[in-house]
């Protein structure tokens, strides 16, 4: 049987490297590719539970998710997160931050109800784990916010929105975060009347 030549360690790390700078350059088919035939090699050669691995398919859920391909996105980072799980615990920073890419994946894919139990589930984990006014925990609270509030959980949507403006003033001015709880909650208030 044919098989491939090994990447090696070093080999595996540097083509994870050039995936994330396709990624971050915008090329998502080209990440997506090469992220995809990375996948077997880093579970055969550094394991399944792996750091590596688990970090390369965080990342292909992104591209996935990135591309709008909400379903594949979402099958991919439910795999991270329950591998992250079992590698790290359900609060480990890397976990919850696959825990986040599930819950919004979900949510994109229209599936309200699953979203919001992930990503409700990932801002306590978060909050307990790295605080409330962490960076991470304040995503995880807008993304859940804007959430619950287009499912028509609007009061619920508000609460947790004003909540996180309330925790983000510990952010700089203009910091990327801060600033995008203050758009979720302004478009939630205009739309609410209040």
């Amino acid at each position: 049987m044919w098989r491939r030549n090994s990447l090696g360690g070093a080999g595996l790390r540097r083509q994870l490297r050039t995936a994330r700078v396709l990624f971050d350059s915008g090329d998502l088919i080209g990440a997506e590719v090469l992220l995809r035939r990375l996948l077997p090699d880093c579970e055969e050669e550094l394991g399944a539970d792996h750091e590596e691995t688990i970090g390369l398919l965080n990342l292909l859920g992104s591209t996935l998710y990135q591309q709008r391909k909400l379903a594949a996105s979402a099958q991919v980072a439910r795999e991270a997160t329950d591998r992250a799980a079992r590698a790290w615990g359900p609060d480990h920073p890397a976990t919850l931050d696959c825990a986040h890419n599930l819950g919004a994946a979900l949510a994109v894919q229209g599936d309200a109800p699953a979203s919001v139990a992930v990503l409700d589930d990932t801002w306590q984990r978060r909050a307990r784990s790295l605080g409330p006014a962490h960076e991470s925990t304040l995503t995880t609270a807008n993304t859940l916010g804007a959430t619950l509030f287009a499912a028509g959980l609007r009061q619920d949507g508000l609460a947790v929105l004003r909540r996180a403006r309330a925790q983000s003033a510990n952010l700089p001015p203009g910091h990327p975060v801060r600033e995008e709880i203050e758009v979720n909650l302004r478009i939630a208030e205009r739309n609410t009347g209040g």
